[in-house]
């Protein structure tokens, strides 16, 4: 398999946010996994928080940070809304599923 191919990831079983809207629960390659917010906040990959980070601007950690919404994107990922307002992010299946193991 090249660099570019990747095993493909199974969409989770089970998507969940939990009552304190803290932390992301999935159910995923017959696993349970807990992703918190502001793990979830600080991991974001879109352009807004990729040049943050270039520019030296972007949080080291998000303390308190809720998600607000969590939003299907095809059959490889969902979209993650936070209480700060950001809303950009895309979090694909596999990605989820190393940040549980990082």
């Amino acid at each position: 398999m090249s660099a570019l191919m990747t095993k493909p990831v199974a969409a989770p079983t089970a998507i969940a946010v939990s009552e304190h809207l803290d932390r992301l629960e999935l159910t995923m390659e017959g696993q349970r996994l807990e992703l918190s917010a502001g793990r979830l906040r600080a991991a974001c990959k879109c352009a807004h928080c990729l040049r943050a980070r270039i520019d030296g601007v972007f949080p080291a950690q998000f303390d308190g940070i809720a998600i607000t919404t969590v939003a299907p994107i095809g059959g490889y990922a969902v979209n993650i809304g936070f209480s700060d307002g950001h809303v950009r992010g895309i979090y694909p299946w596999a990605y989820l599923l190393q940040l549980s193991a990082a």
